[in-house]
């Protein structure tokens, strides 16, 4: 969550999965289908975040939520 909210708001959820709520124990994120993600979606997905510290970016951390790519869990580094 506190990831989620490191990014400006207007790229939240563009970048990432929406979280509709969170607490201290858990979160309720749309989680999207997982798919094959092209090399280059997640290359492109990893430059768009990674000057907000977020460096830990992989195929497993990305579905496809409403036809886009986009990160449903990721850790600041």
């Amino acid at each position: 969550m506190e990831v989620y909210h490191l990014l400006p708001e207007g790229i939240r959820n563009r970048y990432f999965a929406k979280i509709y709520w969170h607490t201290k124990y858990c979160s309720l994120q749309k989680y999207g289908e997982k798919v094959r993600v092209p090399k280059h979606e997640l290359q492109l997905l990893r430059d768009r975040v990674r000057k907000y510290g977020l460096r830990d970016i992989k195929a497993a951390n990305v579905r496809k939520v409403e036809g886009h790519f986009k990160i449903v869990d990721a850790n600041p580094s």
